[in-house]
């Protein structure tokens, strides 16, 4: 997994850094194959700002939360990303569809 990290109008700190690549591994779960993070980090009039944006095989998740305090803004960017991976993966689960009823018998 990949992740790369960007800051506008804030400082990198390690503690973001580590906080930010400890919760992304929770996404790594959902997947096989080869996972790419692309978080941007800003503050904008007192309000912090965490945008990902998730890209693999074949998918594109994206995700945003603007809150007061900014490690609660990557929670929320994660639940909003785990939530929108499990409804992808229950939709491909589910594509098969229900299976056709018998036809019934035709009387003559």
């Amino acid at each position: 997994m990949n992740v790369k990290i960007t800051y506008k109008h804030l400082s990198s700190t390690d503690g973001i850094d580590e906080v930010t690549r400890k919760k992304s591994e929770k996404l790594k779960k959902y997947f096989k194959g080869k996972l790419n993070l692309d978080w941007n980090f800003t503050v904008e009039k007192h309000a912090h700002v965490a945008h990902c944006h998730l890209t693999g095989d074949h998918i594109e998740f994206f995700a945003e939360a603007t809150t007061e305090n900014l490690y609660s803004a990557i929670d929320e960017v994660i639940h909003h990303l785990e939530r929108q991976v499990r409804r992808n993966k229950e939709q491909v689960r589910n594509h098969k569809g229900q299976p056709k009823a018998p036809a019934a018998p035709r009387a003559a």
